[in-house]
């Protein structure tokens, strides 16, 4: 499979196969990917395959939460150090989360594929060993180019000893891959720059169109709360971490406190949010609000109950990750201004699918000027989302993306598929 993206029809197989979905986080746990590994387990499950899940806790989920798809698939291991703030808090829940992965997968039987995550950095190594003690595939998911992400997120300094360990403990899990799959083109050129010849198929993330759809106020007293006193909202909702350039967002609330009628709501948890938090406290910002992360029923409500979202990453960050929290806003049919380079991969689709604005990552003047634009012409946010509705539903539904796979395992596996 090329750099190109994976069709989407799914064709036929002979019989089902037993894939086992490697995530540190999934259902109930709130986090970035949940809902993505959620949405494909219970996607290929209703296709007929075999799947088990190997997750970190908690130990209190039940049968129940996993739905009937994945009743009795999905398999937890208990971790002491499950979503500690710190840097060696989380290297040691990866760590543990790698070893009993390792170890847990060893007695499952009949494996076919094994797909893994690019979370936790370095996975693919202990899910390639694993997949060659069990004579499977290994497809390894890569949702962001790490050791980079670390060095924009202010982690590691580039070039040094340890950089260099990584990148090349990356290119060895490249190697070790049956097939890499991408969320953007950008992505598998670069792996494919990196390893020549790995084979490569670029699937986006996605968003689920029939969950998240556009509203109204009077329809969704959550909307209603969010959106109280009918002020002009402008809302980031995701992880509030090292690599989201909020300060922006924080100083464009500052240039703007004295116009009134606009607030800005955060949404969301991660480790820069204490001193985010504190920063605005200090700069004496009342028109700033901040939210805990809300539960899955709840999301639709949350992209819903703004009138621009905005994703501010830190300088290059846009070029080693996309945030599929995009799409949610994309689904909602609300306009998104992206704080990112011009030639980043998001900063294409907003152009491509005409549903926001794209201002320099840090640039907060500019910023606010985009936001008064929108909030003094109405006509053109609505015009704007609907826009983006319509690219959604027709490139990065659920239902595609799982086609997508579906056809992708067939491929690694060297089944028939049928071709568009």
């Amino acid at each position: 499979m090329s750099a190109a993206s994976a069709p989407a029809r799914a064709g036929n197989h002979r019989g089902p196969f037993h894939v086992v979905i490697i995530t540190p986080y999934f259902w109930p746990i709130l986090a970035s990917s949940t809902h993505l590994m959620k949405d494909l387990a219970e996607g290929l499950a209703g296709e007929g395959c075999r799947v088990t899940v190997l997750s970190n806790g908690p130990n209190t989920a039940t049968r129940e939460a996993d739905g009937p798809l994945l009743a009795g698939s999905v398999h937890r291991a208990w971790n002491p150090f499950l979503r500690r703030l710190g840097v060696l808090s989380k290297f040691c829940e990866y760590l543990w989360f790698m070893a009993y992965f390792l170890l847990r997968g060893l007695a499952i039987p009949g494996i076919d594929v094994i797909f893994v995550a690019s979370t936790p950095p370095l996975a693919g190594l202990p899910a390639a060993l694993l997949a060659r003690l069990k004579g499977a595939k290994m497809v390894y998911n890569l949702q962001d180019i790490f050791p980079d992400s670390a060095v924009v997120a202010g982690m590691l300094p580039a070039g040094g000893w340890i950089y260099r360990c990584l990148r090349k403990a990356e290119e060895a899990t490249y190697r070790s891959s049956d097939l890499v799959s991408s969320i953007s083109p950008a992505f598998s050129e670069y792996v494919q720059r990196l390893v020549p010849g790995t084979p490569v198929a670029t699937i986006p993330n996605w968003v689920d169109t029939d969950h998240i759809r556009p509203r109204e106020s009077a329809e969704d007293p959550d909307i209603a709360a969010f959106r109280r006193g009918g002020a002009f909202v402008v809302q980031y909702a995701g992880n509030i971490g090292f690599m989201q350039n909020l300060e922006t967002l924080v100083e464009a609330a500052e240039q703007l406190k004295g116009v009134p009628g606009i607030r800005f709501i955060f949404i969301g948890d991660g480790n820069a949010k204490q001193t985010l938090q504190e920063l605005a406290r200090q700069r004496g910002l009342a028109n700033c609000e901040f939210l805990p992360l809300q539960p899955l029923d709840r999301v639709p409500s949350v992209y819903n109950a703004c009138d621009l979202g905005v994703i501010p990453l830190k300088p290059g960050a846009a070029h080693i990750a996309v945030p599929s929290k995009t799409w949610n806003y994309l689904a909602a049919a609300r306009p998104v201004i992206g704080c990112v380079e011009e030639d980043s991969p998001l900063a294409q689709v907003i152009r491509e699918s005409g549903s926001g604005s794209v201002v320099p990552p840090d640039d907060p003047g500019r910023l606010v000027q985009v936001i008064l634009e929108y909030q003094n012409a109405p006509g053109r946010a609505r015009a704007e989302g609907l826009q983006g509705r319509t690219y959604v539903e027709a490139n990065l539904s659920r239902r595609t993306a799982i086609k997508r796979y579906f056809q992708m395992f067939n491929h690694v596996l060297g089944r028939p598929a049928e071709t568009p």
